[in-house]
């Protein structure tokens, strides 16, 4: 069987033994291993490390270094962003009014909760990826943001990968019947979205009247 040790690159997979690779989460991840894990970690992206962590449970990956790579993708890009919002954040708003929308958010709630949104800012969907910018815009000392950031992107690591890796049998059991019921699933999700559209046109009429 198989073993990776800590190595920055494993071996293409083809699910099919094609030349084609198909472009998913998995399929990346196999391919290029913990390159992909830190590109991800980059932008937040929570389905790729729990794939990482899923295969890191298949032992095509290591899950300390799922979890260090993780780790360091994002709490590196915070970091990077927390700064160029300390330079030249009220600048960028200004010239991108699309940004200043979400970044209102962020202040209202970093002025609200302080230390707390700073904490947790990453798992706070919609705006998790502009409030390291508000944060540094609004005149936090690197301190105090480095002292949250870092604690709070190790929890994030180990939370998501973790989560893969643990479920991993779960997870396995949705891609082997996804087939089966996509269907059922789909049908699922066109209902939701009715039910939300007639649910946002009674809202709409009810502040008309």
């Amino acid at each position: 069987m198989f073993t990776p040790s800590c190595a920055w690159r494993i071996d293409r997979y083809s699910y099919n033994q094609k030349t084609r690779y198909l472009l998913s989460f998995e399929e990346i991840i196999r391919t290029y291993g913990y390159y992909a894990v830190f590109g991800f970690a980059c932008i937040e992206g929570e389905v790729a490390l729990l794939t990482a962590g899923f295969l890191a449970h298949q032992q095509l990956l290591s899950l300390p270094c799922v979890i260090l790579t993780a780790f360091l993708g994002t709490m590196i890009t915070e970091q990077g962003i927390f700064f160029v919002g300390r330079f030249y954040g009220q600048r960028i708003l200004e010239r991108y009014p699309k940004l200043r929308a979400k970044a209102d958010i962020a202040f209202r709630f970093l002025h609200k909760y302080d230390t707390f949104f700073i904490f947790t800012f990453r798992f706070v969907y919609g705006i998790r990826n502009i409030s390291p910018l508000a944060i540094g815009t609004a005149g936090i000392s690197p301190k105090k943001f480095s002292s949250l950031n870092v604690p709070a992107a190790i929890i994030w690591a180990v939370s998501i990968s973790g989560a893969g890796y643990v479920f991993a049998n779960v997870i396995q059991r949705v891609v082997d019947n996804f087939e089966r019921y996509q269907k059922m699933i789909f049908l699922g999700i066109a209902v939701i979205c009715c039910i939300l559209w007639v649910g946002y046109k009674y809202y709409r009429r009810g502040r008309r009247s």
